[in-house]
């Protein structure tokens, strides 16, 4: 009990000295800066996202093929690509991305999690090269699994870094500040393919990405490797060099590793709970992220007169609502208690108003008026962004951190975007061409989602008052006592230390 109450103050006492030491100690072995760390993983992460609003507004200059448009325009016409097969190339994406987040995932065991970062994005290159210069569909089809596998390693390790070195008392903050980079490189995806499009083909702006993802991938494979904590090896294997058949011992068992470590994550309620709701709010948002720009095109041509302005004004509301909405949600968190159920209440309540303010959006036919409840919806749903990936970190044990971002991220789409952009497409066209009419239904309706997921994360912030915060517990202590969360399984073989202070002295020995 001493123990845990000293990895306590060591891991939540900024004003204690042994709290202080243990993280100068830790943060002395990263070649950056925490701030610097932040700003790395910041610029990554809208670089990868730009890739996704680039595909969206491909579809708002795009047209596929037909009767009156032989040829069509843009990546629909070139590929010979339908509505549903356009939203195909979403759901080849999420592939790659499901693919990759649990490999990604259960490797960090035994390759440094920064190391693992550079490798995927150097698949993140070789993929967007590849829908640059996409022949054919199918081709452009797994161009796309191949971007979402290489995204998988960011996805899935850079949030536990920042947990890590992130002020005690600013952590949602740091999240919020990373997490706001999501919206924004989307957004700014949309601009950038709206702009470029036009006037070098919609080919340009996937090569142009990946020569800014190029030098940063380059950057992270040169760099020294950043530690994480929680991600400790068996003495033997810290204290000496791997063995050359370290890397092969670890293949032939990654699997059977990676299952108990799966049966165990599935054993924290709280971590269940907010799943779920997580995944229902990016139903919604994978929805709003590929058509938003097309619908509000369909529905506002007169006054947004080309798809063009319809990029540039809606990817600028993106901007605009996102950043506000997700500084807004870690401000709140910090601000008002950082506590698991002050974090869940936050999130439950930012769904609801944001499904109010989106329902009326779309019943506006005032251009003026919908892009004010439209922003007002927009901010309220990116509230969400922080204390909800906040609460995946804090509620399960630290080594189980990568594994849970991974998983989540697989959940997520998987149940979310995954299904809803091709199913959006299909009532889209179930009774001909859409009309401006049907598209405000269709919106209308995949938004009565953020209901369901405001009622399950309300729930869940009943679950998280019982609940353990693995900020303040040290796995081994939560191993013995078999913590709250329903993490309380047989040790681990992984040789965790029962002192757990000093993370940076018990890091293991990564092959790199």
């Amino acid at each position: 009990m001493v123990e845990r109450d000293a990895y306590a103050r060591a891991m939540d006492g900024g004003d204690t000295e042994g709290g202080g030491a243990a993280r100068s100690r830790n943060q002395s072995q990263s070649a950056l800066a925490p701030a610097k760390l932040l700003a790395l993983f910041c610029a990554t992460s809208i670089v990868v996202y730009t890739d996704r609003g680039i595909i969206s507004s491909a579809a708002v200059s795009g047209v596929p093929r037909s009767i009156d448009v032989p040829r069509g325009s843009g990546l629909q016409g070139a590929l010979d690509a339908s509505y549903s097969a356009y939203g195909a190339l979403t759901a080849a994406f999420m592939i790659g991305l499901l693919c990759g987040c649990p490999t990604f995932s259960a490797l960090a065991r035994d390759v440094n999690p920064f190391r693992l970062i550079s490798y995927g994005l150097m698949l993140y290159v070789i993929g967007e090269v590849g829908c640059a210069v996409a022949p054919s569909y199918w081709f452009m089809f797994a161009c796309r699994c191949l971007v979402g596998v290489g995204e998988a390693s960011f996805v899935s390790l850079a949030a536990p870094f920042i947990d890590d070195y992130a002020p005690p008392a600013r952590k949602t903050l740091w999240l919020a500040t990373f997490y706001l980079c999501v919206p924004f490189g989307v957004a700014f995806g949309i601009l950038f393919g709206g702009a470029v499009a036009p006037a070098l083909g919609w080919r340009a702006p996937f090569a142009l990405n990946a020569c800014c993802a190029a030098p940063i991938a380059a950057y992270c494979f040169s760099s020294p490797p950043v530690r994480m904590r929680g991600l400790v090896a068996s003495s033997s294997r810290a204290s000496s060099p791997a063995p050359p058949h370290a890397m092969s011992r670890s293949a032939s068992t990654i699997l059977g590793a990676f299952i108990k470590d799966c049966r165990k994550l599935a054993q924290f309620k709280l971590y269940a709970y907010v799943a779920c709701g997580y995944s229902f709010y990016t139903a919604v948002i994978g929805v709003y992220a590929v058509w938003g720009p097309k619908a509000g095109y369909a529905i506002f041509s007169n006054e947004l007169s080309s798809p063009t302005n319809a990029d540039m004004v809606l990817g600028g509301v993106t901007v605009l609502s996102g950043i506000l909405g997700t500084l807004f949600g870690g401000f709140v968190v910090d601000t008002f208690g950082s506590t698991l159920p002050n974090a869940l209440r936050t999130c439950a309540c930012a769904a609801f108003a944001g499904f109010i303010f989106l329902e009326i959006a779309f019943r506006c036919s005032s251009f003026g008026m919908f892009l004010l409840f439209f922003i007002a919806g927009e901010m309220f749903a990116f509230v969400l962004q922080a204390p909800i990936n906040a609460v995946v970190l804090w509620s399960v044990e630290p080594r189980l951190r990568p594994l849970a971002c991974g998983m989540t991220t697989v959940i997520i789409h998987l149940f979310g975007d995954v299904p809803t952009p091709p199913l959006f497409g299909h009532f889209l066209e179930r009774r001909g061409s859409p009309t401006p009419e049907r598209w405000r239904a269709v919106c209308a309706g995949f938004t009565l989602l953020l209901v369901v997921s405001a009622c399950i994360l309300g729930g869940a912030s009943v679950v998280a008052k019982t609940a353990v915060d693995y900020r303040r517990v040290d796995d081994a202590a939560d191993d013995d006592d078999g913590g709250g969360g329903g993490g309380g399984d047989d040790n681990d073989d992984d040789g965790m230390s029962d002192s757990g202070i000093d993370h940076a002295r018990l890091m293991p020995q990564y092959s790199l």
